[in-house]
């Protein structure tokens, strides 16, 4: 009996680079494709992810930071990283490897490629991430999110596949996205990656707090916050009479984003895909320090289809954030629109269009 070929996914260790993998690794197990992670501490540490599938741990560390000695630990960590992984792709011979970017994803990339191993890439940012871009040239394709990407190496084979999202975000993709009428409750959920963002619980609680009475009581919020935050936004919110529940974070992003009305997070790759799949209007804040200013590229595409509302982080202020919300809650008619041109540049076929991709190349088939 033929052995099941086996594909290596390798993706950095923020939400961003694992839950595309995990979407994708979700159906290649279902169709009998022998399947295995590797990640850095990070992507290990994510609760529920890729559970019952093979994963090696990398030490990785990031060079971002650190000065000069921060530099030259990074690299001693990612040269060890790639002699572990070319060691292992000796002995088990992969049949493809999948980079989902982020730098422990680059071991095994540069593994592949020393190796003649056939390797392809996914970009979820508008911007191509840095190790993407130094092994886009020799990749068998690289599949993007966006077709305004940026940073594309000429003579880059790119493939448009959009941003696989989890399978129970796919379905709750279906369900209608309700629209707050007259004078009805208005829910919102603050979202700022795996670890929250400081900048949302300095912001978003104290505008809330200084809205006109009526719309304060109309109010319910799910707010993700750093666990040094937890005590304070949830301080605020009760003196202002505001319903909230406050945590560091939610088991069930879908069942949250259900009931959302509206969001205020973050412009990262994982959270717009789902933003997009299940039609939820939000407000954007794009990371300032993002590599290559990616976040700010996301959130401009995402405004200028109508289904986002891009805030800088300078101009992200109690003031402006509490004018903004005062006119959206007296026309929630915009929050509809919004849902609208979401769910229209959404692809919730884009798990199942790279897990063909990558039959193909696995079956030595010819690509698009």
């Amino acid at each position: 009996m033929m052995k099941a070929p086996h594909i290596i996914l390798a993706a950095g260790g923020t939400g961003g680079h694992m839950m595309p993998a995990e979407a994708v690794a979700e159906i290649l197990n279902e169709r009998g494709y022998q399947v295995s992670i590797i990640t850095d501490k990070r992507g290990d540490a994510i609760e529920n992810a890729f559970k019952g599938m093979e994963k090696t741990v990398l030490k990785a560390s990031s060079h971002m930071g650190g000065g000069l000695w921060g530099k030259v630990k990074s690299a001693i960590s990612l040269a060890l990283s790639f002699l572990q992984v070319r060691s292992m792709f000796s002995k088990i011979r992969p049949t493809v490897v999948v980079g989902f970017g982020g730098y422990p994803s680059l071991p095994a990339v540069m593994a592949a490629k020393n190796l003649s191993i056939p390797y392809v890439l996914h970009e979820q940012n508008a911007v191509l991430g840095r190790v993407n871009r130094m092994m886009a040239k020799d990749a068998l394709f690289v599949a993007l999110t966006f077709e305004e990407t940026t940073k594309i190496p000429q003579g880059t084979k790119v493939i448009m596949t959009g941003n696989p999202v989890r399978r129970l975000i796919a379905k709750l993709a279906n369900i209608a996205y309700a629209v707050p009428f007259g004078f009805g409750d208005i829910r919102l959920f603050v979202i700022g990656g795996s670890q929250g963002a400081r900048i949302l619980s300095d912001v978003v609680p104290y505008a809330l707090a200084t809205l006109s009475e009526e719309n304060r009581g109309r109010v319910e919020v799910a707010h993700q916050a750093r666990p040094e935050d937890i005590d304070r936004v949830r301080a605020v919110y009760n003196e202002a009479g505001i319903k909230a529940v406050v945590s560091s974070y939610f088991n069930d992003v879908g069942a949250v984003l259900l009931r959302t009305h509206l969001v205020i997070s973050r412009s990262g790759a994982s959270t717009l895909a789902e933003l997009m799949a299940m039609g939820r209007p939000a407000i954007l804040v794009p990371l300032a320090i993002a590599a290559d200013d990616h976040q700010m590229m996301n959130a401009k595409i995402m405004a200028d289809a109508g289904g986002a509302w891009l805030m800088k982080e300078s101009e992200f202020t109690i003031e402006a954030l509490r004018e903004k919300l005062e006119g959206m809650f007296e026309y929630t008619g915009g929050l509809r629109d919004g849902s609208d041109a979401m769910r229209e540049i959404a692809n919730l076929g884009a798990a199942e269009d790279l897990t063909t991709l990558i039959m193909h190349v696995c079956d030595g088939e010819e690509l698009p």
